[in-house]
């Protein structure tokens, strides 16, 4: 049975599609991961002097993500504490990039 052309069409364009809307949304968390909250969860000096968990060292999450800790962990992120600056310091970031940019990091240390 031969498949008409126009279904093969179809099915290529919902493939690109797909990938590049994927693509997309991974790059972007990953862009705000990477101004925003690299400085601090990537091992640097202002990580060690902050005390923020690292991205590589999948041990420092541990006690987080063991106590369902993501949630609040967002909710802390967005509104800011004494001691974690409001959206990272971010002020152009919106929640959803914010949130996209934690669930890139729980993506690498889980």
């Amino acid at each position: 049975m031969k498949i008409p052309k126009i279904v093969l069409k179809i099915a290529f364009v919902h493939f690109v599609l797909i990938a590049v809307l994927t693509t997309t949304s991974v790059q972007a968390e990953d862009k705000t991961f990477a101004e925003v909250c690299s400085e601090c969860h990537t091992g640097g000096f202002k990580g060690w002097v902050s005390g923020a968990p690292n991205v590589k060292e999948k041990d420092e999450w541990k006690k987080f993500i063991e106590r369902d800790f993501i949630p609040k962990m967002r909710e802390i992120v967005l509104n800011g504490t004494d001691d974690h600056k409001k959206k990272g310091g971010c002020e152009n970031c919106s929640n959803s990039d914010v949130i996209g940019a934690i669930d890139y990091m729980m993506s690498l240390v889980k």
